[in-house]
Parts: structure tokens; C-alpha cells; sequence
């Protein structure tokens, strides 16, 4: 009876583990789609803050974090996707991905259009 009480908290943080890192990845493309859409800066550079911001929030929660920026016209997208690393072995392996886009930053002048 105790080992079973003690898989399923261990199945608690994992799901725990899984939850924070999903907040983490959502919260860095937010940020990363703003930078990139900032005046003068480039989807690319939105990705390499949204990289900078998992690596620094999750440390070592994560694996194989994958990042991309891509522009369409005047709206910015900032993708990232990663693997929450296991618990225990045989549990399932939760994977985590967000996207966020944001409109380019420009420069309107007052009474202009």
C-alpha cells in the first residue's frame, strides 16, 4: 500500500513539474514575440529572448527546448516547444509547447493615419 501512495505523489510533481514548465514556455514566447515586435528588432531576435528566458526560468526542468521566430506581414510569432524531464522513469514523457504573436511596433504620427 505504501509504494502505491508513494508513485502517486511522485506522479503529483510530475504532473506539478509539467504544469510550471508549460507557465514558463507560455511566459518567455509572450515576452519573445514583444521583442521581436519591437521597432527595429527581428524575429529572430524575439527567439533568442525567448531562449535566454527558458533557459534562465527552467534551468534544468527541461529538454530539448526548441525555438522559432517568424514574421507575416506586420505580425511577429515567437514558437517553443520542450520535454519536462521525468520523475521516474516509466512515467509518461510530458511535452510542452506555446506560441504568442504580437504586432509590429511602428511609428504613427499624431492626426496621421
Amino acid at each position: 500500500m505504501m509504494p502505491l501512495i508513494v508513485l502517486a505523489l511522485m506522479f503529483a510533481v510530475q504532473v506539478g513539474l509539467a504544469y510550471h514548465a508549460r507557465q514558463v514556455v507560455s511566459g518567455a514566447v509572450q515576452d519573445g514575440a514583444a521583442t521581436g515586435a519591437l521597432a527595429g528588432s527581428s524575429p529572430s531576435e524575439g527567439a533568442a529572448t525567448t531562449q535566454t528566458l527558458i533557459s534562465g526560468a527552467a534551468g534544468n526542468l527541461l529538454n530539448d527546448t526548441a525555438v522559432s521566430g517568424s514574421q507575416a506581414g506586420e505580425i511577429v510569432t515567437v514558437s517553443a516547444s520542450a520535454t519536462v524531464v521525468k520523475v521516474f522513469p516509466f512515467f509518461p514523457t510530458f511535452t510542452v509547447s506555446a506560441e504568442s504573436s504580437a504586432t509590429l511596433e511602428r511609428f504613427r504620427p499624431q492626426g496621421g493615419p
